[in-house]
Parts: structure tokens; C-alpha cells; sequence
């Protein structure tokens, strides 16, 4: 009997696990992320690493061919970037953010600064001595490594937003003609007047004596003394340059506005524009020589030369249009839409998301609702609904004759659905608007979300600061609380007939647990701003809103945490999950990113080409008492994480943490004091999540 009751224990856990305490959100579109790259650094033509608002750092091996998000333990802005060696750095950013590496990137500990000024460059000297400048004319000086850093003295109050170290002299730039100078390794600064009062965004040493500024209005100067004295250079443009970079004595180049390049060819005395590959703003520009040249900027954008800026071509994918919805089917396709007619579909878990035109519209589409593969529907701006019978392929105007923005639809099949939208607009199809649908006059209330849990039974909610209740098919409407919700309903969603979540423009969200007779309000973190709300699983709740703002709820939201190990900084509007370990979000600037959690042993895709030099395997024994073997394969080195965690996402054990050559490799993992239950081992490859197994230990 025992032996059967551990038999069907284990069976039944193994099936039915579910998992809180570590996850994963990873962008798929664009890629490989969509946030604003402020600066860049490069240890060599091959190994370098760019960095932008909430936090993010990227990392490429190849000369900027492909690209790995690095994960920091902030959302702020991080502006520069100075490495020493490939595997030792420094970054700082906004609010006084300042981390350092000693991996090469996969790990980032955060420095305490000591301010919360901003903080817009950081360059090292050597392992030990560098200089951060900032708001306010800050510089700060460490001889530590980092450790400590100390204040100097520079007389300057207007912000320093460039600084560059050759030797015993440190250099520094900024706004309204800022500079100042040290020759005593940043000890001691003295202000000189470089003859020009604009902006300046970058300064960097060429070698020991020549020295550049770029700035505001076309400004870029050259020093032959080591910042000494300056000279201006033509540049014939009122561009503002934001970065410079020379590849050799006389080969240099400078990122501007709307994507352009700007290239000197006589060691910076005359300039002129080069025809990039992107019209978004390049902040940050690298030479590796006179050919080879990387530039980054507003969007994520990443572009690349290999013929001295002659012709670019782009390293970055996807699409940027506003992405409101998302829907999924099953497990691999899923579908989207937003702003000017975009429609967005996959067939393979978001791997490769295709834009498409949804039919000749170029209106927002605010809401999607595929009931199959083939059919679905879009509802947006100004009465916009369109149908497709071909998975998007091709699309039909529904034509409603109104004006009224559509704001939400529902659909329980093919044919049989709702639409919402202003002025009190709520339209039901029982064959998919094949016939003339009957339009509502007009009220003076916003319908704002609508959604059924069966035939039967919905809710919707308005800008009457209620929620609405059918239970028969939508015959008649009833609001069944008492009361108002103090300002317009937002959105809704319902799990089951009692299970539901609302939220408000007042930036509050309310659960029932009867149907909607009754509401428990809920609030949300200063400065939040809500957008939508979702439930993934009886206990699973989910809220999204403005700044990348993702909030969740483990226990049908009696409790709320805010889900921040991500870098999203957009907008965002879609969220739909498939279960409680797989979902997706949608918003600005075409942003889409998939939720998984480790624990699920869920594969991860999206990475196939790092997984592919990786293996783990089972361990054996399985179920084991005391110990097992846990084996793997690299057929690269990498730095290895395996570690042990427990149902509930607790981190166990770390039974690697360290580099590892190529080759086959084994681990012991002795759970002598450690009780019995099902537990986790997590591999992780240069901070590549590589795969998840399950195991179960019985005493």
C-alpha cells in the first residue's frame, strides 16, 4: 500500500506542478529588446556591450551580429558602460545607479553610490582607478575598484554628462560648454573655457594629446594638447552629436539625429554625412578600424558598417507598431494587433512574430478574438471591425455604421459574439455579422470591456463607475453590487461564475469572489498606472499598466507583488496566458514578451542556436534517497550554474557555479537533511536559462 500511495503521490505531483518563486520574461519582439541604448563599450572588435533605460545591458561576442539581454537588479536608466577586460566592468545610470561585473556581464552587483543624482558616465583607468560624472557637476573618483567613491571638487554646477581618462589625465563635458581638466589622475579638476557654451554629449582621447568633444548643434572640437586648448571642426549641420569614435589617426566617426553618421577622413577637421540604415536617433557609435563600425540608439535600434559607413545594415528584428491584444489558440499559435491596421501572428510560441496589414485599414485596433485558427475578429477606432476566415491572410470590413470607437470584443466561436465600445455601444452576432447588426442609440457612458465565462453568463464594465451582469445570454443587464467603483470600470476579467478582477482609471483593482455582488479593492504602488488586468489560474492574478509595470498575485489576490525582473519600460496593454506557467504581454512600441516559469519544465525556446551547445540530462537514480547524478554536456566553455530548488521556487543548492571547459561533466547532489518531496534542477549556461528538470526524492 505504500508502495502504490508514493507511486500515485508522485505521479500526481509531477503532473499538476505549479511554481512562484522564480521566473523568466523574455522579449520577442523586437530583438533582441526594444528600450533606448544609450552607450556602448567594446573590449574588442568581437566582445562588447550596450546599455539603456530599465536597466538594460546587452552583450554580443560576434561584433554585434547577435545580441544576449543581461539581467541587473534595476529598471533604471543606465547610461555608460567602461570595461577593463572581458570580464571586469562598470555601468551607471539614473538615480544614482552604479554596478559592476566581474563575469564578463552575466552577473551585475549593485554599487551603493552614495547619491541619487543621475549619473551620465563612467570610465576606468585601470581595475582600480576610475571616475563617474553627473547631475550637478559630480565627479566621483574611486582608487578601489568601485568600493568607495569619493567627491572632487570642480566648481562646476551645471550637469557633466562625458568624461574620458589617458594616463594621469582625466577629461570631463557637459552641458552649456561644461569642462574641466585634471592632470593628477582626477584629483584635482581645473575649468577651462572651451570657447563654445552649447551642450556637450561625449568626450574621448584618440591618444595621448588628441581629444574630441561632440555636441549640440553641429559642435564637434579637437584638442592637440590633451584637452589643454580646443579647436572647432566643420561639420556644415545643426545635428546634435551625441558620441565619437576614430578607428584610426585620421578615420573617425560621429552618431546624430535620425540615424545618421557623420565621418571624418582627415583626423576630424572636416565632416559629412554618411546614409545609415535607420532613422531613429544613434546615441552611441564604435570604430574597429576604418572599416568596421557599430552604432546604437532610440529603440533598441543596432546598426552596422563593415565598409567604413558606405553601406549599414541593421542587427536588430522585428516590428515597433503599438501591439494592444494578444490571443493565442494553443500552445504555438498565437495572434495580435494594434496600432495603424497592424496584425501580428506566430506559429511557434512567439519565436517569429509576422506583421501583417489587416486589410486596407491604417486605424488602431484595440482588441483581437480569434474563437479558431482561421477566424477571428478586430475591433479599433472609429466602428473599425474587421473579420478574417484565413488566419489573417486576408480580412473583411464588418461594416456596424458607426463611429463609436470599439473598444472590446468576445467571441465563443465562429459566429456567436459580442462588441463593445463609446456611447453605451453593445452588439451581439449569432452568425459571425453575416447579417446587419443592430446598433444601440446613443448613450452617454463609455462601454469599456466585456467578457463571458459560457453562453450564459458576462459581465461588462463602464464608464458609469459599474459592472454589469447578464446570466441570460444578454437578454437583460443588471448591475449586482451596490454601490460604484468611483471612477470608469477599466477592464475585467473573470475565471469562473464567482472568480473575477476588475481594476479602474483611478488606478485601483477591486477582486470578487461571488459573481460581482461583491468587491475587495486592492492598491496599487504610488505612480502605477493600470491598463489591463488578466487571470491566468484559480489563484493567478495579473495586472499590467504604463512604464512596464507587471503586478501579480499568487493567492487569487489576497496579496500583490510586483513582478520586476524584467527591463520593460513601454506601455503595456495585452495579456493573455495559456496557463499559469506560460502567458504573454503586448504593448508599445511593439513589445511582446513571454512569461515562463523555470519550475514548470516547461522548454524554454527562443534560443535554440545557445541551448544546442548544451545538454542536461536526467538524473539517476530517480526517485533517490540519499544522493543521485546529475549529468551534462557543453560542448563549448561556459560559465555553469546548476542549482536545486523546491516546489515552491526556493533555491535550495548550488551544486555549480563556475566555468567549465568543453566536454562531458557529472555532478553529485547529496540531499542527506533535506526532506522528501519533488525538487528542481536548474541549468543555466553564460546566464542562458538552458533547461529545467524534475526530480523526486523519497525517504
Amino acid at each position: 500500500m505504500t508502495s502504490l500511495y508514493l507511486r500515485f503521490i508522485f505521479l500526481l505531483i509531477i503532473t499538476t506542478l505549479t511554481s512562484t518563486g522564480f521566473t523568466q520574461w523574455q522579449w520577442q519582439n523586437p530583438l533582441p529588446q526594444g528600450n533606448i541604448l544609450f552607450g556602448s563599450h567594446f573590449i574588442n572588435s568581437s566582445t562588447g556591450f550596450a546599455c539603456g533605460d530599465g536597466g538594460t545591458i546587452i552583450k554580443t561576442t560576434d561584433g554585434g551580429e547577435t545580441w544576449k539581454v543581461n539581467k541587473t537588479k534595476t529598471k533604471e536608466s543606465i547610461r555608460s558602460l567602461s570595461f577593463i577586460d572581458e570580464n571586469t566592468g562598470w555601468a551607471c545610470g539614473l538615480y544614482g545607479t552604479i554596478f559592476t561585473t566581474t563575469n564578463g556581464g552575466i552577473f551585475w552587483d549593485e554599487i551603493i553610490s552614495g547619491t541619487t543624482g543621475n549619473l551620465f558616465c563612467v570610465r576606468f583607468l585601470n581595475a582600480n582607478t576610475g571616475i563617474i560624472v553627473g547631475d550637478t557637476g559630480i565627479v566621483m573618483k574611486t582608487t578601489d575598484g568601485g568600493n568607495t567613491f569619493e567627491r572632487k571638487q570642480t566648481n562646476i554646477t551645471r550637469s557633466l554628462t562625458s568624461c574620458a581618462v589617458y594616463g594621469n589625465v582625466f577629461l570631463a563635458a557637459g552641458l552649456n560648454g561644461a569642462y574641466a581638466r585634471s592632470a593628477d589622475y582626477g584629483e584635482t579638476w581645473q575649468q577651462i573655457n572651451t570657447g563654445n557654451n552649447n551642450y556637450f554629449f561625449d568626450i574621448m582621447f584618440r591618444d595621448s594629446l588628441n581629444a574630441y568633444i561632440s555636441g549640440a548643434y553641429g559642435t564637434i572640437l579637437r584638442s592637440t594638447n590633451a584637452g589643454l586648448s580646443w579647436t572647432g571642426s566643420s561639420t556644415q549641420t545643426g545635428y546634435w552629436f551625441y558620441c565619437i569614435s576614430f578607428g584610426d589617426a585620421l578615420t573617425g566617426f560621429a552618431s546624430s539625429d535620425y540615424g545618421s553618421i557623420f565621418k571624418t577622413t582627415n583626423g576630424g577637421l572636416n565632416w559629412t554625412g554618411l546614409t545609415s540604415s535607420t532613422s531613429e536617433a544613434q546615441y552611441s557609435v564604435r570604430a574597429f578600424g576604418t572599416e568596421d563600425v557599430l552604432s546604437v540608439g532610440n529603440k533598441g535600434s543596432i546598426q552596422k558598417s563593415l565598409n567604413s559607413g558606405l553601406n549599414w545594415s541593421g542587427k536588430t528584428s522585428g516590428f515597433r507598431n503599438f501591439i494592444y491584444s494578444v490571443d493565442f489558440i494553443n500552445d504555438n499559435t498565437g495572434f495580435g494587433c494594434g496600432g495603424q491596421g497592424s496584425f501580428v501572428k506566430t506559429t511557434n510560441g512567439g519565436v517569429d512574430w509576422i506583421r501583417s496589414q489587416a486589410g486596407a485599414t491604417n486605424d488602431f485596433l484595440f482588441n483581437i478574438s480569434m474563437p479558431s485558427e482561421n477566424t477571428g475578429y478586430c475591433a479599433g477606432y472609429s466602428g473599425k471591425l474587421i473579420k478574417t476566415t484565413n488566419s489573417g491572410s486576408g480580412w473583411e470590413t464588418v461594416n456596424l455604421n458607426t463611429q463609436r470607437s470599439l473598444n472590446a470584443l468576445y467571441f465563443f466561436n465562429e459566429n456567436e459574439g459580442w462588441v463593445c465600445g463609446d456611447s453605451g455601444l453593445l452588439v451581439k452576432t449569432t452568425d459571425g455579422f453575416n447579417s446587419t447588426a443592430v446598433i444601440p442609440a446613443d448613450q452617454n457612458f463609455e462601454i469599456t470591456d466585456i467578457q463571458f465565462i459560457n453562453s450564459n453568463t458576462g459581465w461588462y464594465s463602464s464608464q458609469e463607475k459599474k459592472i454589469y451582469k447578464t446570466t441570460d445570454s444578454g437578454n437583460n443587464w443588471f448591475v449586482p453590487h451596490t454601490g460604484d467603483f468611483g471612477s470608469t470600470v477599466g477592464g475585467i476579467d473573470f475565471y469562473n461564475e464567482n472568480s473575477g478582477i476588475a481594476f479602474t482609471y483611478s488606478n485601483k483593482i477591486f477582486i470578487t469572489n461571488d459573481g460581482g455582488v461583491n468587491w475587495n479593492e486592492k492598491i496599487i504602488p504610488p505612480g502605477k498606472y493600470l491598463n489591463n488586468v488578466h487571470i491566468s489560474g484559480e489563484s493567478n492574478y495579473w495586472a499590467v499598466g504604463d512604464y512596464g509595470f507587471i503586478y501579480r498575485s499568487t493567492n487569487a489576490g489576497a496579496s500583490w507583488i510586483e513582478e520586476d525582473d524584467n527591463n520593460f519600460v513601454d506601455r503595456i496593454f495585452g495579456i493573455h496566458f495559456k496557463n499559469n506557467d506560460e502567458g504573454w504581454i503586448s504593448g508599445g512600441n511593439g513589445i511582446i514578451a513571454k512569461y515562463l516559469n523555470p519550475a514548470s519544465g516547461v522548454t524554454v525556446l527562443g534560443n535554440s542556436a545557445v541551448q544546442s551547445n548544451y545538454t542536461l540530462h536526467q538524473n539517476y537514480p530517480n526517485p533517490f534517497n540519499p544522493s543521485t547524478v546529475i549529468k551534462y554536456n557543453l560542448t563549448k566553455k561556459a560559465f555553469l550554474e546548476l542549482k536545486i530548488y523546491d516546489i515552491l521556487g526556493n533555491q535550495i543548492l548550488t551544486l555549480v557555479n563556475e566555468v567549465k571547459p568543453s566536454g562531458n561533466h557529472e555532478t553529485v547532489f547529496n540531499a542527506v537533511g533535506i526532506p522528501s518531496g519533488v525538487y528542481f534542477y536548474v541549468m543555466r549556461a553564460d546566464g542562458n536559462l538552458i533547461d529545467t528538470k524534475k526530480m523526486l526524492l523519497l525517504k
